[in-house]
Parts: C-alpha cells; sequence; structure tokens
C-alpha cells in the first residue's frame, strides 16, 4: 500500500523535448541495428529498467529477454547482487522536491521478489536522489537535497540575484544510512564547504582560487530558464573502499568531486581530520576548473556528465575513473565517454602544484566516435567498463546501448522497443558475466515462478 505522507510517482518529468535535441538524438538511428560480433563482444546479460515504466528486463546477448519483474515504484539506480538480491533507488517521494532525479526510497528485493527492506528518505525538506551506492558492510550511500531558504543561502555568500523565485535554494549532500536500524551512521553536506567572493560581509568570504577544496556557492550563473533551487544537482555516487573516498557528479557544475569518507560525522563538517587531514573539503575535483577560479571555458571537459565511477579493481583500467560526458547544447552538442586517471599520490591524495588546476589535462581513454557513429544524450546515462576490456554505453534518453572496443568499434548494439524517439530514460544499464550467481539465481526463482 501507498506510504502514508508520500506521493509515489506515476510518470516522469522530464520537460519537452526540443527540437534541436531531437534531431540529435535521432542521429545514426535510421541505420540498420550492427549485427553482433560474437567474437569481440563480452558475453553476459544486461539489466535494463527505464525510468519511464515499472518493469526492468534481463536480455542475453542475442538480445531476447529472459527475465523480467516489475517494481512497486518506478526506479532509476538497479542492480543486481551476487547472492541474487535486488537493490533499487525507487520514485517515492514527497511532492514539496520538483526536480528530475527524485527518488525518496531505497529498496531491496530478494531473488524471489520479497522485500528485505525499504527506507524511506523523504520528507518536505530533505529528499534522496538520483543515485545510491551499496556498500560492504550492508549500509548505503545515497545522494540528498536539503531544502533552505533562499536567506539562508544569501547568508552563506550567494548572490541575491542568482536565488531562485520561489524563495527555496537546495544544498546537496551524502548519508550514510544502516538500513536494518534506521540510523544515519555519517552524512557529509556541501553546506558546510564554501567559499565565495561576493559579499564581504557574509560568511565564507575569501579568494575562490586559493580554495580549490571549497565550492564557490556563486559559481553557477543564472541559466536562460532562470535560476533554480537545485544548484548542484548532484547525480552519481561510487565508494573507493580501499582509499575510503567517495567521487560524486555534480552536472549543473560540469564537475566530479572526490570526498573523504573516513572522517566522523562532526570532521566531515569541518576542514581538519579524517584520514587525509582535510575534513569534508574536496580532495580532488575535475572537470571544469573555471568553478574555482584557475582556468577558462577553454579548460572545461566535462559537460553535465553522469555516471562518474571508479574501475572496479582487475578490469581494464581499475583505479581510473570512467565518466558518461553528456554534452551539452549551448557548448558541445556531442556525447563522449571519458576515462581519466587521476593524480593521486602514495598516500591516496590528490598532487595539485600551487596555483595550477587539478590534472589530468587529457584522458587516459575516450570514446568519442566520428559521425555517423556519434551521438547525443544530454541527461542521465551511463557507461561499464567490462572484463574484456570493452564499454558499455547507454544513451539513456534514446534507449540505446552499445557496446564498444578501446578502437571505439562497436560490437554490439541494442534498442529498447525499437523506439529510438520515446525518451525511454534509462538512468543506468548494466552488464553482468554469463556465470554471476545473482543473475542465476534471479533467473532460476524467475523460472520456478
Amino acid at each position: 500500500m501507498p506510504v502514508p505522507g508520500l506521493a509515489p510517482v506515476v510518470g516522469n518529468e522530464i520537460g519537452e523535448m526540443s527540437e534541436d535535441n531531437r534531431e540529435r538524438l535521432a542521429v545514426g538511428a535510421e541505420r540498420p541495428m550492427i549485427e553482433t560480433d560474437t567474437a569481440r563482444a563480452f558475453p553476459g546479460y544486461t539489466l535494463i529498467g527505464p525510468t519511464s515504466v515499472r518493469e526492468k528486463i534481463i536480455i542475453n546477448n542475442e538480445k531476447e529477454i529472459v527475465g523480467r519483474f516489475e517494481d512497486r515504484y518506478f526506479s532509476g539506480h538497479a542492480e543486481i547482487l551476487p547472492n541474487g538480491d535486488r537493490i533499487l533507488g525507487s520514485a517515492a517521494f514527497h511532492d514539496g522536491f520538483r526536480s528530475g532525479g527524485r527518488n525518496g526510497c531505497v529498496e531491496r528485493y530478494s531473488a524471489a521478489g520479497e522485500l528485505i527492506w525499504r527506507v524511506l528518505i523523504s520528507d518536505e525538506n530533505y529528499l534522496s536522489h538520483h543515485d545510491i551506492r551499496l556498500l560492504e558492510s550492508g549500509n548505503f550511500l545515497a545522494i540528498v537535497w536539503e531544502r533552505v531558504s533562499t536567506n539562508e543561502a544569501i547568508e552563506q555568500g550567494r548572490d541575491p540575484d542568482l536565488v531562485a523565485e520561489n524563495g527555496e535554494f537546495w544544498y546537496d549532500g551524502i548519508i550514510e544510512v544502516n538500513p536494518y536500524t534506521l540510523e544515519i551512521v555519517w552524512e557529509w553536506s556541501a553546506r558546510h564547504h564554501l567559499v565565495q567572493d561576493f559579499h564581504p560581509g557574509k560568511r565564507n568570504f575569501g579568494v575562490v582560487a586559493e580554495h580549490p577544496e571549497l565550492i564557490d556557492i556563486n559559481a553557477l550563473r543564472r541559466d536562460p530558464d532562470g535560476t533554480s533551487p537545485d544548484w548542484t544537482h548532484m547525480n552519481s555516487i561510487d565508494y573507493n573502499a580501499e582509499l575510503d573516498q567517495i567521487v560524486v557528479s555534480s552536472q549543473t557544475l560540469s564537475e566530479i568531486w572526490i570526498i573523504d569518507h573516513s572522517t566522523t560525522p562532526w570532521e566531515s563538517m569541518g576542514h581538519t581530520g579524517g584520514r587525509y587531514g582535510r575534513g569534508g573539503d574536496l580532495l580532488y575535483r575535475w572537470g571544469n576548473p573555471s568553478n574555482y577560479d584557475r582556468g577558462d571555458d577553454s579548460d572545461q571537459a566535462l559537460f553535465g556528465q553522469h555516471d562518474a565511477h571508479w574501475i572496479a579493481p582487475g578490469l581494464p583500467g581499475a583505479g581510473n575513473i570512467l565518466i558518461f560526458n553528456n554534452g551539452r547544447s549551448d557548448k558541445r552538442s556531442y556525447t563522449t565517454v571519458t576515462e581519466i586517471e587521476t593524480p593521486l599520490a602514495a598516500d591516496g591524495s590528490y598532487i595539485l602544484s600551487d596555483g595550477d588546476k587539478y590534472g589530468p589535462t587529457a584522458p587516459a581513454w575516450e570514446y568519442n566516435p566520428d559521425p555517423p557513429e556519434r551521438f547525443f544524450a544530454w541527461f542521465i546515462s551511463g557507461a561499464q567498463r567490462l572484463p574484456n576490456g570493452n564499454t558499455l554505453v547507454n544513451q539513456g534518453p534514446a534507449g540505446r546501448l552499445r557496446e564498444v572496443t578501446v578502437d571505439g568499434d562497436i560490437v554490439w548494439e541494442y534498442e529498447y522497443e525499437g523506439v529510438h524517439d520515446a525518451p525511454y530514460m534509462i538512468f543506468r544499464a548494466n552488464r553482468y558475466p554469463v556465470g554471476h550467481p545473482g543473475i542465476l539465481k534471479t533467473l532460476a526463482e524467475q523460472q520456478r515462478q
């Protein structure tokens, strides 16, 4: 039954698709689908779940649907664990937040479809959104919005001309939750790590270029559609257990940030403490150095990106960060997948020369196909490095997937329901090896039922 006080989503706000974006979405869609190169494609099963429908499907490399299940709520993030459990970031949110990527609910189901736990993170001033990350402890990390008044933001140094007309301002944060005790065991918020050079009489005043570890509260200027309270719009989260670090993606600032997870909750609010001695300040950032006044438009490398994550141990490129680099119609109207090798020191900190911007200056690898294979996905989407070195690319708005080699050859391709102008909004797609125990258990349970 519906949760009291919450409004389960009955649709998805994707906004009206501009004609320019519709044309870019259709690029390459008229050609026949590329035949699978069985010798070079990575064999496995792919989990697909558009946020516009409740149903998730599992397909094999022959593109046959071999499993399907329907969730209670619409969901974005969906993952099948090695034991067959399924974890979801689901949309069961308080209606006060009006922005894309709303979740408000994290759920875990068994392979048989039985609910193990459901955690609601949703009220009129607090909402989980976009992405989650399950930890080995059984806890999970979630991105959250915290709603405050514009007066709070102005006291923090926000330019009054850069606040939303509705009187709201949203801080992005991260919480770690024990889903069995419903306890928040760790948290971080952008509100404690700000700098501004707009108003000397307000908090956080300083020279932005001297504080790359802090976030300029005025970095995002007014956009053509007005100023949104959704200021940084974090849209992905990942965790590195070896480094005890978290990487998040700020879509609106076109930048990724790395944060120390080893701090206590108190240390995460400050500028000292933790394994790296910097509290909750940014350990590393990349993609748009103009945000900290150490670059200009020519230095921008990310454009509204999604799905920033460390490539897992044992995979080609392990330890590098893989990013779906969406593109923006006003600056770069095409999409790439970008892999970077961070300037990591032996102690897990990041190398930065005085007055310089964070490296690298060029990607370690990039999927940037020439026309006619060039494509555009102005929102959502993702990429996954596969064990054979290929990369699974999810062009989310179009509902299209492609597996590409390191040289950029397409060796497998799939279009959800054969319709390329939905948009279907596939937030994330995951390929699992043929022998993945969780997939096998899930498929066995479905056959049994």
